[in-house]
């Protein structure tokens, strides 16, 4: 595969529909419990891949492992053909919004994206992003004083900044109103439309299915 992050926007566009990671029997187990048990699936540029699944059912788990962030017990990882390991290459190729953020409090909201677009040699415009999520309304607030939804979209927004080939979000509109969630899935998708790979994950069926190319259901630790 060629090295996506460092060749032009437009070009990485063409790849669409080709393999960008994938999962292959992976497990994880504690206690002897299998709380993710044997998933496998392929990530596809040009795509928005929703696992949906009840709190507990192995979800950030599963994401977790993907991206190297938990060791799995069994079973592999690839992004952009490069074997997932705790701090491997393939980082380079991923951006990543947890649940948890953990921003700087004391900062405003522009100076943590000016940042995180600081950490990449060809960082995208974040400008527009901050228009397309409404971040813009709140460039000049401290972190610790916005709201759980505004926190989130920002965080989306770092995730994304250095045009990533595969896009991992958790659960990205949680705490997010309505209207606001409907702007994320708009951005996301219009990601997905410039070739990234997106897998986001949602306890709401019903999002889900609205804004899905692929649903992964998962219970008990299983698709």
């Amino acid at each position: 595969m060629k090295d996506m992050n460092n060749m032009p926007h437009e070009e990485r566009t063409t790849f669409t529909g080709a393999k960008i990671a994938s999962l292959v029997d992976v497990k994880k187990t504690y206690n002897s419990t299998n709380v993710v048990d044997g998933v496998s699936f392929d990530l596809l540029a040009g795509t928005t891949t929703v696992l949906v699944g009840p709190n507990g059912s192995g979800k950030t788990t599963t994401m977790e492992m993907l991206v190297g962030l938990r060791s799995m017990s069994e079973g592999s990882a690839t992004i952009a053909d490069i074997p997932v390991v705790p701090g491997g290459e393939h980082r380079f190729y991923t951006g990543i919004q947890l649940q948890s953020s953990g921003l700087p409090s004391r900062i405003k909201t522009k100076e943590v994206i000016r940042a995180v677009a600081c950490l990449y040699a060809d960082p995208s415009d974040w400008e527009p992003m901050a228009a397309d999520l409404g971040v813009d309304s709140y460039l000049e607030a401290f972190v610790d004083n916005l709201s759980g939804g505004e926190r989130r979209r920002l965080d989306i927004l770092c995730a994304a900044i250095g045009r990533p080939s595969l896009l991992v979000l958790d659960e990205p509109t949680s705490g997010v109103d309505p209207e606001g969630r409907a702007i994320v899935w708009d951005f996301v998708h219009s990601l997905s439309a410039k070739g990234c790979a997106i897998l986001a994950s949602t306890h709401d069926m019903a999002e889900a299915e609205a804004f899905a190319d692929d649903l992964l259901v998962m219970a008990h630790g299983k698709i």
